[in-house]
């Protein structure tokens, strides 16, 4: 039953898209335990707003954002690396600019020689040439989005929200400010994929998805329309099979999309709602489709984001605005049952070990 995670967290003052000033109350990024009883702190790693984390598990080293709009009296935030040992010791390796405001999102690419930075506030790109230990071994590369859409409050300018690694050497950035899914190359360079991009409803804000295994469907999750949109994949394209409300029918009040991820095997898929504070519970169908099964209240306020453990039997959800983190049970339909609730401060990001 042990299971073992991290969790990054907001350590200052941050002025969010949606106009607020979120106050951290994090002391940087936590290594902890669950052991079905209670989470435990096994290290603390201190950095600045490390809003999202990353791990390459076979060569030990953990990469996290620093999501600031400064980093040593230059414009943007930053991205660190550590390397850790068996007993959980963690040593900082580098720390570089991203060149990009509010650096929120980091991932690393499934040959490991990319280290991707969706940068939110100033909607661009950052991406790092990895060694073949996973260090970052290279100056940056930054790739500056433009446009707007139809949102005069969320969307006047570019948002860049994520990095998702898809199949055959390519990679896309749900742009929330621009709506569309910004494509790219990578292998020995990375570029701009020409005319690969994927457009959104307008308005629907595209923030974060998961590919499924063999490729040929993608699941984005809308943050301003609180929808998921049902992408189906073919040499290259995309065309949009459903869009499905993330919210009970009933519901009147302000939302808006927070994470998703897909269940272990693949069949089911899970949806964050703020707001509503909800995780929305989804089958996935015959082609792809997806299937509306329910909701279950998230344990908290403001479910940022959520993790499914590598077994696929546990759900953690961070509740950033009640310090918590909620933990359910997946049971064999695919429904979540509450197991526990544990005091957590500003949790943002959940990201297990394997097993």
């Amino acid at each position: 039953m042990k299971k073992t995670f991290f969790v990054g967290t907001y350590t200052e003052p941050i002025l969010f898209g949606t106009g607020e000033v979120f106050k951290g109350k994090g002391e940087g990024i936590y290594l902890c335990s669950y052991d079905g009883k209670e989470i435990k702190t096994l290290a603390l790693i201190p950095t600045v707003n490390p809003s999202f984390v990353c791990v390459d598990e076979e060569h030990r080293r953990l990469y996290a954002v620093n999501e600031t709009k400064e980093w040593e009296n230059t414009f943007g935030g930053s991205v660190s690396q550590w390397h850790y040992d068996e007993s959980g010791n963690f040593s900082l390796e580098t720390v570089r600019g991203t060149g990009g405001t509010d650096p929120c999102h980091v991932a690393v690419s499934p040959d490991g020689h990319w280290l991707g930075v969706a940068n939110f506030a100033s909607g661009a790109l950052t991406a790092f040439r990895l060694d073949e230990q996973g260090r970052i071994c290279s100056e940056r590369v930054l790739f500056q989005h433009q446009g707007s859409s139809v949102n005069q409050t969320r969307q006047t300018g570019p948002h860049a929200h994520s990095v998702i690694f898809g199949t055959d050497e390519t990679l896309y950035v749900p742009d929330l400010g621009i709506d569309k899914l910004v494509c790219y190359r990578y292998g020995e360079s990375i570029e701009p994929y020409e005319n690969g991009d994927v457009a959104a409803a307008p308005g629907s804000g595209p923030r974060y998805g998961e590919f499924s295994r063999d490729g040929k469907h993608l699941y984005i999750i809308n943050e301003i329309a609180s929808t998921v949109t049902h992408y189906e994949v073919s040499n290259h394209r995309f065309e949009v099979r459903d869009t499905i409300s993330t919210l009970p029918n009933d519901f009147k009040g302000a939302n808006i999309g927070a994470d998703l991820h897909l269940s272990v095997d693949g069949r089911y898929l899970y949806a964050s709602n703020r707001g509503h504070d909800s995780l929305a519970i989804f089958r996935i169908g015959e082609n792809g489709t997806l299937i509306a099964l329910g909701h279950v209240p998230c344990g908290g306020r403001t479910p940022r984001n959520f993790a499914v453990d590598p077994s696929g039997e546990l759900l953690f959800v961070g509740n950033q605005d009640t310090d918590n983190i909620a933990v359910f049970s997946i049971s064999a339909d695919g429904m979540l049952h509450m197991m526990g609730s544990y005091h957590f401060p500003t949790p943002v990001c959940i990201r297990f070990l394997s097993e």
